[in-house]
């Protein structure tokens, strides 16, 4: 039975069911069905499920390089061992399940051989390495393949639950209708480009075609590539009228650059492996939704696939429930799961909140113990009302109509997208966002810069004449003792203070003969120079201990900059309005959603919970008392666990019944 890579991710998806799918789940060959008879070596009894024991070894195998050993103190470490204790306890029943499916050896056998062929390790002659690699994983061959064993059982366990399983053409149009953005077309571009040698010669054709030069005449006097289609891309041989083309037309550097213009304009001089180019976006034209009708059977593959996804859920879900877990009075573990808030007649508990906050990457990259109160004090609250808002969508999309299939958190999704499908966008609304946010389409102030300095003013003056009366710039350089340092193409801020003054703040250049470029005034710049111990004694500034003074002296310098000037400029509404649209779509999308959310609170009752750790109440004795743990906490703690723990931690009361309670 070969596993590919679809299946395998399902198997991952089904063992981790949401819970940090990866961390735990390695084919750990310490977990409970690889130790055998070895129970000594395995620890005491740390937990039952459904009457197999799970000792202390496979708690610690499951603990040790993960992100359950993290935070070992406080509210994040009880959390986190919620987590592992709720995580062992799915593993087990999954196994149980799994357990009567009949896997032959020919199929561990073919298992094997895949692994082997797909780390190129197939064949007699590669017996060694494979088993290295095996023993640096913590495997001999023998627990590798009782590893896959029970992977091909828990697939054919999920094959039983899902071979039966169809969608309707309701299910399909309402897939397709709430999942509109994975059925666009490919994002086009009707362009010109052109593609020179070296970058000197892009920059000068790139401000020659926004200095206004028809960039069709540039692209077929200069272009490396479709000079003879005048840059056209997209153009048949014969023909110089581009046509639209997606990213594939272009290297993907210059393809990102001419995409992310999201409207008409000229990219800056992109380097690429054929030369350095220059792509004038003519137009713009977005994705948008294929018809249903020619993306019919890949709409069913994707609903047919959500929906074994929400039908494995609902079995795993069952499982863990109704499974009968203990713990002896000699487990260091504990097992609180009490409610956090209650959503209608359904309840989110702390599990549910655990899972949702560390699932989430950016906090499991975080999570140290110098962060674990941030995550409790800021991250958590706000986790809440996401949490919150998808079973308000969850349960408000049995009221819209649609057959919309998958998991909770799938469906709730589903359900959000589908009432913000129709937005519409206005002219007035495209005109106030391009307004509120002129800055992003606002394009920076350039400037190709050649610098020339000179020892003193009457040579740098002699230079400026001589360029304004049409010498060459390098010649005229040479001729008066200049130094020429070529910036190339420049922004504000990337000169030093003085000469970036000039260029981007004044007005002070006057215009070369036949050029577009301009010479500034004889600029005078103070600069840091080297002096040696001889020039400072010669001068009797040289004084015993004074290293500084030798070290360096200001010196003037004249500069003449010699400048290629695009000024800021503001890219007009109908270059950009795609863009534009698109934004505001999108505001419009969230927007509809929130409304729809806010409605369902009017018609589902909401309601959030104080939870009460009573390990922060302790006191150093380890006693804590009713009164100071609060009544309602002492009565709810012994209500919580519905005999699933002997120990609880943690006690829910409603935020409305706290006053007076304190912290």
């Amino acid at each position: 039975m070969k596993i590919s890579k679809r299946t395998r991710t399902i198997v991952l998806w089904v063992i981790a069911i949401g819970l940090l799918a990866g961390m735990i789940i390695q084919f750990t060959p310490t977990l409970g069905f690889n130790f055998g008879g070895q129970e000594a070596l395995r620890g005491t009894v740390q937990l039952t499920v459904n009457g197999v024991e799970i000792r202390e070894a496979e708690v610690l195998a499951a603990q040790q390089g993960t992100l359950f050993s993290a935070v070992s103190e406080g509210p994040v470490a009880r959390q986190l061992e919620r987590l592992l204790v709720d995580q062992l306890i799915r593993e087990e029943v999954l196994r149980q399940a799994a357990a009567p499916m009949r896997v032959s050896n020919s199929e561990v056998n073919q298992a094997v051989n895949e692994f082997r062929e797909s780390r190129g390790l197939a064949g007699r002659r590669n017996d060694s390495a494979y088993l290295a690699l095996l023993r640096s994983a913590g495997y001999t061959d023998q627990t590798f393949r009782e590893a896959l064993r029970q992977e091909l059982k828990l697939q054919k366990w999920v094959d039983s639950l899902t071979s039966g399983v169809t969608v309707s053409d309701a299910e399909v149009e309402a897939y397709y209708l709430s999942h509109l953005s994975a059925y666009q077309s490919e994002e086009r571009v009707v362009a010109r480009q052109v593609v020179v040698a070296d970058r000197e010669t892009a920059e000068e054709l790139r401000a020659r075609a926004l200095g206004g030069e028809p960039f069709a005449d540039l692209a077929a006097e200069h272009s490396l590539e479709l000079a003879d289609r005048r840059g056209a891309v997209g153009a048949p041989p014969g023909e110089t009228e581009p046509r639209p083309v997606g990213r594939a037309a272009f290297p993907t550097a210059v393809a990102n650059a001419a995409f992310a213009l999201r409207g008409a304009g000229i990219t800056d001089v992109i380097p690429a492996a054929d030369g350095f180019y220059v792509v004038e976006v003519i137009e713009y034209l977005p994705a948008q939704p294929r018809p249903l009708d020619e993306v019919r059977d890949q709409v069913a593959e994707d609903a047919l696939e959500a929906k074994k996804q929400g039908v494995i859920e609902a079995e795993v879900e069952r499982l863990r429930e109704s499974a009968v877990v203990t713990f002896p009075e000699t487990s260091s573990l504990s097992f609180s799961n009490a409610p956090v808030a209650r959503v209608g007649d359904t309840e989110i508990t702390e599990l549910e909140l655990d899972r949702a906050t560390y699932t989430k990457s950016t906090i499991q990259q975080a999570l140290s113990p110098d962060t674990a109160e941030l995550i409790v004090q800021l991250f958590r609250p706000a986790i809440l009302q996401q949490l919150i808002d998808t079973e308000l969508a969850y349960q408000g999309a049995r009221t819209l109509g649609v057959d919309l299939v998958g998991t909770r958190a799938a469906v709730a999704q589903a359900a959000l997208d589908y009432v913000s499908r129709d937005v519409e966008v206005t002219e007035e609304q495209v005109r106030e966002y391009y307004e509120r946010n002129i800055a992003a389409y606002t394009l920076r102030a350039e400037a190709n810069v050649t610098e020339v300095e000179f020892a003193d003013v009457a040579s740098a003056t002699a230079f400026r004449e001589a360029v304004l009366g049409g010498a060459d710039v390098a010649a005229a350089a040479a001729e008066h003792g200049g130094e020429v340092t070529e910036r190339g193409s420049v922004r504000p801020g990337d000169l030093e203070s003085a000469i970036d003054t000039a260029v981007f703040g004044t007005d002070a250049f006057e215009p070369l003969p036949g050029s577009e470029a301009g010479v500034s005034d004889v600029l005078v710049v103070e600069r840091e120079v080297e002096a040696s111990a001889e020039e400072g004694a010669a001068d009797g500034e040289a004084e015993e201990g004074d290293a500084e003074a030798d070290a360096a002296r200001t010196v003037e310098r004249y500069v003449v900059v010699v400048a290629e000037r695009t000024p800021e400029r503001v890219r007009p509404l109908e270059d950009v309005r795609t863009q534009v649209e698109n934004a505001v779509r999108l505001e419009n999308r969230q927007r509809a959603r929130q409304d729809w959310l806010a409605s369902l609170r009017d018609q589902i009752e909401v309601r959030e919970f104080v939870v009460l750790d009573l390990d922060d109440l302790v006191g150093q004795d380890g006693d804590a008392t009713a009164d100071e743990a609060g009544d309602e906490a002492v009565d709810a703690a012994s209500e919580a666990g519905d005999g699933e723990a002997d120990a609880q931690q943690g006690a829910p009361a409603e935020a409305g019944e706290q006053e007076g309670q304190g912290e």
